[in-house]
């Protein structure tokens, strides 16, 4: 059915299945204004869901009323509601307002999660003696993953989130411009990096509660089936997964065609 915002009047379609109710009402995907059905079946919902609609306005996101960059007190609200409650987050997060707060909140926190899990994972290979333990070595190492972290983790944050919503494009899922998505992932990783605290086991869980906030979030912020969400966060996975088996079959031939020309010249 044919669906139509009666504040910006923006128009779209919506199945059946995706029809608004009190656990999860529908809000315009350019405007964030509550969209009630005019027909009498939902007519006995409309108001439970202006009650929805006033709850959820309330809880704005706390690193959009930050005093500063590096306001802790905001940052640990904001991340505890991201992992916990990321429905609720991402149903009430400004779409309109750009990167900016969400590039701030990834390159500061995200990066020092990511710090800290790479820390964990040092002194594991100096215990084990797979790093040398050279005091002098091993800190400028590690201050060089400092300086270089924000940087890898901010491009590959752009490039997954580049991806992601590439297919989220051609399956025709994307309700909102490329910046939602960053936004989306940008606070997810974010936030799941503050899990890298919890020494060794942190990085296995981060990963994966990364994938269900995104999963969440994106569904909230493109206001589109989770079926197709799913592919847009698959699909990208599959693909680096078949370039990095290409780049692996590439060194192994590589290395197979040395040892035979090795062989048919011996010295």
């Amino acid at each position: 059915m044919i669906i139509r915002c009666p504040k910006c009047k923006f128009a779209g379609s919506i199945s059946a299945t995706n029809r608004v109710t009190v656990e999860q009402p529908f809000f315009c995907p350019r405007c964030q204004t509550l969209i009630i059905y005019p027909d009498e079946q939902i007519a006995s919902v409309a108001s439970p869901v202006q009650g929805v609609r006033k709850m959820v306005k309330s809880q704005r996101v706390d690193w959009e009323m930050r005093s500063s960059w590096l306001d802790v007190g905001a940052f640990w609200r904001t991340s505890k509601s991201i992992l916990f409650r990321p429905s609720a987050v991402f149903s009430t997060l400004n779409y309109e307002a750009g990167i900016g707060n969400a590039l701030v909140y990834l390159l500061i926190y995200g990066s020092l999660g990511q710090i800290i899990g790479r820390y964990w994972i040092t002194l594991l290979g100096i215990h084990y003696g797979i790093i040398e333990s050279n005091a002098l070595d091993n800190t400028l190492h590690f201050a060089g993953t400092i300086l270089l972290t924000p940087v890898l983790f901010l491009a590959l944050i752009f490039v997954a989130a580049g991806l992601v919503h590439l297919v989220l494009r051609i399956l025709l899922a994307n309700r909102r411009p490329f910046s939602a998505t960053f936004q989306v992932m940008a606070y997810a990783s974010a936030a799941t990096s503050i899990v890298n605290v919890i020494p060794f086991l942190g990085r296995v869980i981060m990963p994966l509660w990364a994938i269900v906030l995104y999963f969440v979030g994106l569904s909230r912020a493109h206001q589109t089936s989770k079926a197709k969400v799913f592919l847009s966060l698959l699909l990208p996975l599959v693909l680096l997964g078949l370039i990095a088996l290409g780049v692996i079959l590439a060194i192994a031939v590589s290395h197979v065609a040395e040892f035979l020309q090795a062989l048919n010249n011996p010295l």
